[in-house]
């Protein structure tokens, strides 16, 4: 601002000069500018809180480290890396679901901190998940690339997690609320980032799992009378016959065609192997109807899933599936009854299963 001294009628501009105005000195008079600043409060910097070393910790260790876990491809790895960060930066939601998977990679090399990393994975993620169910509700295409973002890092926590004995994978292992939910909500969340024909940040995303779907379904066609094929349309064959519920016949069915289909990729790579993209897209497909089988432990739904836990030990040898296939397996054992284990053999012993 400017101070305008007057006196005896005669008006001239202070020049606000420290310590003293220049032009009030020539004209012997008090300067208005000084007097003014007098009680004006005086900014003093507060003292910083102290930095939260822990979640640095887990930040650095994830740009550093767990990103490159989290895909074959070298596009998704700067995605996740860079794109996931850079939105988590602006959604705190995101950016706790991050330093979750951070925190469990870390507790998986750090056994003797297990517990201490693990508990930090399980706060950060159970507050992102109330802040993502919040948003569940009706978002908005930018909401949903985020919530889209959310559940994929989900699963990777989920897969992460410690496992116990008396629960599925995907189905509330984990303890934490409603994720189920938004696995079969997935489908819906893409219709609505799709629907504003826009580009969006989750473009490498979704490009990399749409381009494994159709590798899927290319695979499939020119495979029809592979050995798998031929063991999982036994299955169908009678589930088909004893089934007398006819939509549920439908579920089966739909399950084990989506599983040939991820069978082919592995067929048609000579190595034998696939991505974690891979097993989810599966998982996508069918989380709408099979898995809520899966949890009341269907014979049926629990032999089919017995495939997919030979998949999964394909899908390479990332931390978050270390050890998975061989729990689901002998799960899967666990619970079906005489007749529905001899329909899993062939699982069995493509893991080297022993009794």
């Amino acid at each position: 601002f400017t101070t305008t001294t007057l006196t005896a009628d005669v008006a001239w501009q202070c020049d606000e000069r420290t310590p003293a105005c220049g032009n009030c000195i020539k004209h012997n008079v008090v300067c208005g500018f000084l007097s003014s600043t007098k009680g004006l409060p005086v900014s003093v910097p507060t003292q910083p809180q102290g930095l939260h070393m822990q979640d640095l910790e887990l930040l650095h260790n994830y740009t550093t480290r767990t990103y490159a876990t989290l895909s074959d491809s070298l596009i998704l790895r700067d995605f996740y890396r860079t794109t996931a960060v850079q939105y988590g930066l602006e959604n705190e939601y995101i950016m706790r679901t991050l330093l979750s998977v951070s925190a469990s990679h870390m507790a998986y090399h750090r056994p003797e901190m297990q517990r201490h990393y693990q508990a930090l994975a399980m706060s950060h993620h159970q507050i992102a998940t109330k802040s993502a169910m919040d948003l569940m509700a009706n978002p908005t295409p930018s909401q949903a690339e985020g919530l889209f973002l959310f559940s994929v890092l989900t699963i990777i926590f989920a897969l992460g997690c410690p496992r116990r004995d008396d629960k599925f994978l995907l189905v509330g292992e984990s303890g934490f609320p409603n994720w189920m939910f938004l696995l079969q909500g997935t489908k819906a969340l893409t219709s609505v980032i799709a629907g504003a024909q826009k580009d969006t940040i989750l473009a490498p995303l979704l490009n990399d799992g749409a381009d494994r779907w159709l590798a899927r379904a290319a695979g499939h066609l020119d495979r029809p009378d592979s050995k798998v094929n031929q063991r999982l349309d036994s299955i169908n064959d009678l589930i088909q016959l004893r089934q007398p519920d006819e939509e549920l016949r439908g579920t089966y069915a739909h399950a084990i065609e989506e599983l040939k289909k991820s069978f082919s990729l592995l067929e048609a790579n000579p190595g034998g192997r696939c991505s974690i993209t891979d097993a989810f897209v599966w998982i996508f497909e069918v989380a709408a109807d099979f898995l809520p089988l899966l949890r009341d432990a269907t014979q049926e739904a629990v032999a089919i899933f017995a495939f997919f836990a030979v998949f999964l030990s394909k899908a390479g040898s990332s931390w978050c599936l270390h050890g998975w296939a061989g729990h689901l397996i002998d799960k899967c054992y666990m619970l079906l009854d005489e007749e529905h284990r001899v329909w899993i053999q062939w699982p069995l012993e493509e893991m080297g299963w022993v009794r």
